[in-house]
């Protein structure tokens, strides 16, 4: 009878062990399995945070990605936030790149200004990028526009329009209204003479003596 008992107890605690080493293998893998997980995460490159108004975007990159090209760890909400304030910079970038074709054409200049330039908006300072033949364009409309020819005009203002709303559709922008509305407002016809000045009005009588 003590012998059964015996058999029946190691046969207990034998069952308990083989139960015990199964949870703890088990339990081993899963760590096992756990660490390598971790390793790998940490060895995959991270999202880039977003940094600023732009997301740490800048030139060409920034140009890339409100016009739908991959920008790398920036999810499309982010990348919609950006075209948002998009806006802003390419309104200042185009302005500029205008002016430019006003000022050299009353100085005799003709020098197409860089396809970048650092643009300072009320967030930040970021450099904006465009297509070199855009610029082109819009530099030889600000050319135009200061040579004040009444028969180049609606060509002119026909052309800027044209090339700023492509800018605008390719950056995922609503076109709100022309470009030349803003910067292309009628001038003085050098043709039409000024309006004479008004007669000056008759001097007063002197009283009788």
């Amino acid at each position: 009878m003590l012998t059964l008992t015996l058999l029946l107890l190691m046969t207990v605690a034998v069952a308990v062990l083989v139960v015990l080493v199964i949870y703890l293998v088990d339990r081993f893998n899963g760590l096992e399995r756990e660490t390598k997980q971790m390793l790998q995460n940490l060895q995959q490159p991270q999202p880039a945070k977003a940094a600023g108004p732009y997301a740490g975007l800048s030139g060409k990159a920034l140009w890339d990605a409100v016009t739908g090209e991959a920008a790398e760890g920036l999810d499309e909400l982010v990348i919609e936030g950006v075209r948002k304030r998009y806006r802003l910079l390419l309104g200042e970038h185009i302005s500029f790149i205008f002016g430019e074709g006003v000022s050299d054409q009353s100085k005799g200049f003709d020098a197409v200004p860089s396809n970048t330039r650092m643009v300072r908006t009320p967030r930040t300072q970021v450099e904006s990028w465009l297509p070199p033949e855009s610029v082109e364009a819009i530099y030889r409309c600000g050319q135009g526009y200061a040579r004040n020819d009444s028969a180049e005009l609606p060509a002119l203002r026909q052309r800027l329009d044209q090339v700023c709303a492509e800018l605008q559709t390719l950056a995922g922008l609503e076109v709100l209204q022309p470009a030349s509305s803003l910067l292309m407002p009628p001038q003085p016809d050098p043709a039409v003479p000024a309006a004479p000045a008004a007669a000056a009005a008759p001097a007063a009588q002197a009283p009788a003596s």
